[in-house]
């Protein structure tokens, strides 16, 4: 058998014991606002010459 379905079974089980946990709290979402370029586009502008 090749080795990468070793791997993809190995993965599979590691993830189903609840390794793979990303959130403490089940069924909940947090969107956290996080500052960008997009958002602040007047300081990606190059400055005016005068």
């Amino acid at each position: 058998m090749d080795k990468n379905v070793y791997a993809a079974i190995a993965m599979a089980l590691y993830e189903y014991e609840g390794n793979n946990v990303h959130d403490r709290e089940s069924g909940i979402i947090t969107i956290q606002d996080k500052p960008t370029l997009w958002d602040a586009k007047h300081l990606s502008f190059t400055r005016k010459p005068r």
